[in-house]
């Protein structure tokens, strides 16, 4: 059964360089995508993704992901959430993971960073 995978971002081009990027690691993964908060937490129920990456700013608000990240754990506290942002701030990783993210990654990204990072989680 092929992986199913939330990509939370509101940029067009994340999503598709993250989605192409994801496409060459995980030929057979379903990819999925939303760009705000309420269509976010949506499909997240919807889906039951294997793993999320979410961004933290979003059009809603600049912290729209952590209400994502605050919902998706109630939902289901097992979830793998990758947080994916150019927030960069040592104290917003530290609140992320306590809030339950598995790992933060800052943009700009490579492809090598989202391969390590999400590999152990697949």
């Amino acid at each position: 059964m092929s992986k199913k995978i939330l990509i939370v971002d509101d940029s067009p081009f994340i999503i598709m360089v993250l989605k192409s990027i994801l496409k060459k690691i995980f030929p057979d993964a379903q990819l999925y995508e939303a760009s705000c908060e309420a269509d976010a937490i949506k499909r997240f129920k919807t889906l039951k993704p294997d793993l999320t990456l979410l961004d933290i700013i979003m059009p809603e608000t600049a912290e729209a992901g952590l209400n994502v990240l605050k919902n998706i754990m109630k939902i289901d506290c097992k979830s793998k959430v990758v947080m994916v942002t150019a927030v960069s701030h040592d104290a917003m990783v530290k609140r992320c993971k306590e809030m339950g993210a598995s790992d933060y990654l800052v943009k700009p990204f490579d492809e090598a960073d989202i391969e390590k990072t999400i590999k152990g989680f697949m």
